[in-house]
């Protein structure tokens, strides 16, 4: 379910920076996972010029270690529905879109993606690899920690994005940072090794009266970007 704008939260790579994927592993998965996975801002796609099936493969490894835990416990990090036949429709719903894609973190924990614990119902993080940004999981947010892993060619961001609520950038490749800067999908826009959950007071956000009169972004560069 994308957000209420229609929008979808992705971070994305260019090929100058995607041999370096393991040194950005921590902030895909702290843009997937942190608050649950619930915030419209947290990342449901990673999209990247090449490598896809090693991150994918990376990111399941470290989501499958995640598991329900009681609410006190200060290592929680899945978020209970209190329905748990919206937890179960949502399940269904993935899986019957896996068609010519691939859930990585189901080969990897072995155990089912609907899960109970002290009788409520959780959904484990999932990492689904789709061959295409057409594929309707490519393009799915959902209420839990949830991402595709998609393969683009570089020079078809960001129109191959569409839409994107957030977009983190991990590249130092001018001429594609020109183009996200430039770019109507785009709406807040982090160059480097930025969370997209990671937000500002001052920043805009969507659904506000200003909204309907002015078109605004929100803009945050990395200190190591701006260093180099």
């Amino acid at each position: 379910m994308p957000d209420s704008s229609g929008q979808v939260t992705r971070c994305a790579s260019g090929r100058d920076t995607i041999g370096d994927w393991e040194k950005y592993l921590d902030v895909m998965v702290a843009s997937i996972l942190e608050n649950a996975g619930r915030s419209c801002i947290n990342a449901s796609g990673v999209w990247v010029p090449s490598h896809g099936a090693e991150i994918a493969q990376a990111l399941a490894a470290r989501l499958a270690r995640v598991s329900p835990r009681p609410a006190e416990d200060p290592e929680a990090q899945l978020a209970p529905f209190t329905d748990p036949s919206v937890a179960g429709r949502i399940s269904a719903m993935i899986d019957s879109q896996l068609e010519d894609a691939r859930e990585i973190t189901a080969e990897t924990r072995q155990s089912s993606r609907l899960s109970q614990y002290q009788g409520s119902s959780y959904l484990l993080p999932t990492v689904v690899q789709c061959q295409s940004p057409d594929h309707p999981l490519a393009n799915r947010e959902f209420l839990f920690p949830f991402a595709s892993v998609v393969e683009v060619d570089e020079a078809a961001i960001p129109q191959a994005l569409g839409p994107s609520l957030v977009v983190t950038a991990i590249t130092e490749n001018r001429a594609l940072i020109n183009r996200l800067l430039a770019s109507p999908f785009v709406g807040r826009l982090n160059l480097g090794p930025i969370p997209t959950n990671h937000i500002q007071w001052d920043q805009p956000h969507e659904g506000n009266l200003f909204d309907h009169l002015y078109a605004r972004r929100a803009f945050q560069r990395a200190l190591e970007a701006i260093a180099s």
